[in-house]
């Protein structure tokens, strides 16, 4: 059976889904786990690495060096993943305006494809989340460039606004996913098909979908990928600590929640920084104070594996995560699972179709029977 859609046809890669973004801590780029994840046949996503939030309210000349080590870790990553595979990759970028960093990466990403013409063939999609669409006012610079770009949106209204602005695809990002989520709860089973009916350009979908099951229930949702961030965080390539994939895997369905993050609400794993994070909102803490606690619980969690007072990234999908695979057996794993899952459902149209002649027939026979 072929899972394939015409997204992930045009995109060139053999199968619907995609790694999320997974990045903002320290100088993360996961560039071996996307060209692991892509050579498997889905599509990796180079991660944007983050400016040292240690330090908030920074300026001038400390900030410019900042902003220039997360350009040049970008450009490494780039190079980095085009010489691990030869397979379609995509990059993620976050484009608040609390992220100053993100008009230079994204010059970076466009100069990286003009460079060199490997690069430019393999890093087709960019996808951006966190802001406007309008992102700079460089759509149609990355238009003109061939490269296809996604937005993340967690609601109808947003869905139609990134669609007028352009985009080639939305992400649809339900209250289930881990990091951040939209301000208001709008969960996966309602927000895919909500979108879905209400573009006209293609829909990924991210919250929950950690296995071959979820992925095959998102493609009969609308969606024409899925966006995968939890499932991937536990696997062997990924850079995050062993605590925090160890932590994802003994985790349930219930350890999540949604706290006051860097740009809006986040959600992360229960323990010690969440509580943290309560109560220094319930105790109107100065938001710089809160940025640079956020910024050391951070570190601690995804790059130190303290697993309880760092921060532990992880969405309510979790607790059907119980093991820490390759990447690769990742991407086979939830290829074989969403075949099965649909050849499943097909099976219950099948024998939905069926039975409809003999009950029509049944119906038919009871005026006779019952004049006998």
């Amino acid at each position: 059976m072929a899972l394939s859609t015409p997204l992930s046809e045009r995109i060139g890669i053999e199968l619907p889904f995609m790694q999320s973004g997974m990045g903002g801590i320290g100088p993360i780029t996961l560039a071996r786990l996307a060209a692991a994840i892509s050579n498997a046949g889905a599509l990796g996503t180079l991660a944007h690495p983050a400016i040292v939030l240690e330090e908030p309210g920074v300026s001038g000349e400390r900030l410019a060096e900042l902003v220039q080590d997360v350009v040049r870790q970008v450009r490494e990553g780039i190079r980095l993943a085009v010489s691990l595979t030869d397979k379609p990759l995509a990059i993620n970028v976050r484009i608040a305006q609390e992220q100053p960093d993100a008009p230079e990466v994204l010059k970076a990403i466009l100069e990286e494809r003009e460079r060199d013409p490997k690069v430019k063939a393999q890093l087709r999609v960019l996808t951006t989340s966190g802001g406007h669409p309008r992102m700079y006012g460089m759509n149609d610079s990355f238009r003109e460039s061939g490269m296809l770009h996604f937005h993340a949106v967690s609601n109808v209204r947003h869905a139609l606004s990134a669609q007028a602005e352009g985009m080639d695809g939305v992400i649809a990002t339900g209250f289930e996913a881990a990091g951040h989520v939209g301000h208001h709860p709008v969960h996966t089973f309602v927000l895919v098909p909500s979108i879905a009916a209400a573009v006209d350009i293609p829909v990924l979908c991210a919250g929950g979908v950690v296995d071959g099951a979820a992925l095959a229930g998102a493609l009969t949702l609308g969606a024409q990928m899925g966006y995968i961030g939890s499932r991937f965080l536990a696997a062997e390539e990924c850079e995050y600590n062993d605590g925090n994939k160890k932590f994802i895997v003994e985790a349930s369905e219930t350890q999540t929640e949604v706290v006051p993050a860097f740009f809006g609400p986040g959600r992360f794993i229960e323990n010690g920084f969440t509580a943290e994070v309560q109560r220094l909102v319930d105790t109107n803490a100065p938001y710089l104070e809160r940025i640079r606690i956020e910024g050391a619980a951070m570190r601690r969690g995804a790059m130190e594996g303290d697993l309880e007072t760092g921060m532990m990234v992880g969405g309510q999908g979790i607790g059907r995560i119980k093991s820490i695979l390759s990447a690769g057996e990742i991407v086979r794993q939830i290829h074989a699972e969403a075949e099965q899952a649909l050849m499943r459902a097909g099976g219950f149209v099948t024998s939905v179709a069926a039975a409809v002649p003999e009950q029509v027939a049944r119906r038919e026979s009871q005026p006779q029977e019952l004049a006998k």
